[in-house]
């Protein structure tokens, strides 16, 4: 007689990720003006809670909750869990207690990944300038430039002003501004009408000696002075075919001008042109003993637990407790969660602090290679978790207010073969060192290897040639001036 395949039993270890880690973990990685709509949706649906004013300090209490007890534990070892899809924390973050999604798209998507997408010209005009340049210096002028666009994509902002506030050098600030201008939509962060004109002529291919004179006499235009402008364009002209420049040519010009937008951020077709004020999640001041790192209280609202005052009498007492047991349970995680994450954020925060302490005393370019893994390693936590707790955080410092993920840079060696100079440090030496140069004689890369090295800081020609290519620095060739 044939038996079947014999049965067996085995102990197996495993741990089961509950709503609640999954919520807590995706709360950790939300901004401030995320977290804050989140709470307020709490607060609305939970009877048992209630928002208690007042500052955030660094002696944060342990949770109430019975996730508490071996919450740090919990953590750790769901740090690596995946954040995408309807499963994972991110897609359980707004889950109820019944188990509906009260934030859903109606194309399925979470409120969470919509976050993610650009929304704004500001975000599409940041994700191109990223893609272009890793430099943090540029970066940082770059973000505040952006930052300051009017609605209709201009720029008002004074370049010095800006540099001495951010502490960067002017033509750092300015080259930012350069690059903001190449990008699209045409026509952005111009300074004036008749420079957004030109710009999105160039882009175009369009602007002759003709066209260039019409948008440097916009009042001559708005008369309808042809003649005149034609007798500007023949002048402005070392072409002497550019004598028979007549009213036809000048009118044909104007008809191309009208073709532009003077306003260019409109032309994208986004709901909005400005972008809410970015809220610091973490504040760096200069005390008697050194730098002193805080949390912002407008970033992390404290929560209190509270009864409601008659709930037993509107219901049956049965029906009663179990609703303020169950409402009772989810305001002490939330408490619990949202205490985990500012502890998470304020240790993380100190320790990309004492990595870098040149950036908060010289600025951005004395950055040194700092990556997530360090500072998992100082503060005890998965490489993952602090992963979370930069995303979209930011930390105000007296050069402005900077995105935690900025202080992790990539780095160079240095003649000591150890990697002592951060990337965006050793790209704003190069830009340095071009702008020093002789235009009659400028510096080869090979020229440029040699003067790095005397720094202390080990390149190969290709990379100095990659670098010149993140700051759109052009060749020994196209920079000699004959």
């Amino acid at each position: 007689m044939k038996q079947g395949p014999a049965l067996q039993l085995q102990q197996k270890q495993d741990l089961a990720m509950t709503p609640e880690l999954q919520q807590a973990i995706a709360l950790l990685a939300l901004s401030a003006a995320e977290v804050h709509d989140f709470v307020s949706q709490e607060l609305a649906d939970n009877p048992c809670l209630e928002f208690e004013e007042g500052t955030t300090s660094d002696a944060i209490t342990q949770p109430e909750t019975a996730l508490a007890e071996d919450w740090d534990g919990a953590w750790d070892s769901w740090a690596t869990a995946d954040d995408s899809g309807a499963n994972g924390p991110a897609g359980a973050l707004y889950q109820t207690a019944s188990g509906s999604t009260s934030h859903e798209a109606e194309d399925g998507e979470s409120w969470l990944n919509q976050q993610a997408k650009p929304t704004t010209v500001q975000d599409y005009l940041q994700q191109q300038f990223d893609e272009i340049t890793e430099s943090l210096p540029l970066r940082l002028a770059a973000r505040f430039l952006i930052d300051g666009l009017d609605d209709a994509g201009y720029l008002r902002l004074d370049i010095a002003a800006v540099a001495a506030q951010l502490r960067l050098p002017e033509e750092v600030v300015d080259d930012a501004r350069a690059i903001l201008q190449t990008l699209e939509p045409p026509g952005i962060a111009a300074r004036s009408l008749a420079e957004c004109l030109r710009l999105q002529l160039h882009a175009r291919g369009q602007l002759d000696v003709v066209c260039e004179t019409c948008v440097s006499h916009l009042d001559l235009v708005a008369k309808k002075d042809y003649a005149a402008l034609a007798r500007l364009a023949r002048a402005a002209s070392a072409n002497a075919t550019a004598d028979c420049t007549d009213e036809d040519d000048v009118m044909l010009a104007i008809a191309e001008l009208q073709q532009c937008n003077p306003k260019p951020a409109t032309t994208l077709g986004l709901t909005s042109a400005r972008i809410e004020s970015v809220t610091p999640d973490v504040v760096v001041l200069e005390g008697p003993k050194g730098l002193e790192v805080t949390l912002n209280a407008a970033a992390f609202p404290r929560l209190l637990t509270t009864l409601p005052l008659g709930a037993s009498e509107r219901e049956a007492p049965t029906q009663a407790k179990k609703y303020l047991t169950e409402r009772l349970g989810r305001a002490k995680w939330l408490i619990g969660a949202l205490e985990q994450r500012a502890r998470n954020t304020l240790a993380v925060a100190r320790a990309i602090v004492a990595a870098q302490p040149t950036f908060f005393t010289a600025g951005a370019d004395f950055l040194v290679p700092l990556t997530l893994r360090t500072v998992a390693d100082t503060v005890g936590l998965h490489e993952s978790t602090v992963s979370r707790v930069v995303s979209g955080k930011f930390m105000q410092t007296s050069f402005g207010v900077v995105p935690l993920r900025q202080f992790f840079a990539s780095g160079v060696a240095t003649t000591g073969g150890q990697e002592g100079v951060a990337a965006s440090s050793v790209q704003s030496m190069i830009a340095k060192l071009v702008k020093a140069e002789d235009p009659h004689k400028p510096l080869s890369d090979e020229a440029i290897v040699g003067k790095l090295k005397s720094e202390g800081v080990v390149l190969a020609r290709r990379t100095v040639a990659k670098y010149r290519g993140i700051l759109n620095i052009p060749g020994t060739a196209e920079r000699r001036v004959r």
